[in-house]
């Protein structure tokens, strides 16, 4: 149940962005253009990467409706559950492992980032667009999962985020 009573009960983020939409200009449009504009990444890749900050931050409503969106884009969520588990021997591309190490740490260690991370990274063949786009894609992710759980916002319906996301897929494919 949403803390304030001025949310309906299946209050969503649009729901809180348009309640003091001053404060969320453009932020609709920066999420559509990071999660599926031009990128280095698939939007599958981006949509596996959301899902799992929200899941190493226990955040119910992203991680439902974003683990939605990436087994639209044919994502299988076991390799989601392989990554919480270890990274190495999760089945994704050499080349994301590193990706993901990152964005592992800078979720839940932020102030301990290096150089050295960085470098694993660009030495992974990521190029700095791409590295721009994980960072931004990571720093939102754990900014709404602290707007969904600051604002106590419900999981979605697992069902109706499954059809919200085959019709958002069907959309950006076409």
């Amino acid at each position: 149940m949403p803390f304030l009573k001025s949310h309906a009960p299946d209050a969503g983020v649009r729901d809180v962005f348009e309640n003091v939409a001053d404060l969320f200009e453009g932020w609709t449009e920066t999420g559509e253009r990071l999660y599926r504009g031009p990128s280095a990444f698939s939007p599958g890749d981006r949509e596996l990467m959301v899902s799992f900050v929200s899941a190493l931050n226990a955040c119910q409503y992203c991680f439902g409706s974003h683990s939605q969106i990436a087994l639209a884009w044919g994502v299988d969520l076991k390799v989601l559950d392989a990554l919480m588990e270890d990274i190495d021997s999760a089945d994704i591309s050499p080349a994301l492992k590193p990706v993901f190490h990152f964005i592992r740490k800078l979720t839940l260690e932020p102030a301990r980032m290096t150089q050295k991370d960085a470098n694993a990274v660009l030495a992974a063949g990521w190029d700095e667009r791409a590295y721009h786009e994980m960072v931004v894609l990571c720093c939102r992710m754990n900014f709404m999962n602290r707007l969904s759980e600051g604002f106590g916002l419900a999981p979605p319906d697992p069902v109706m985020m499954k059809d919200a996301a085959a019709r958002l897929v069907a959309q950006h494919r076409t």
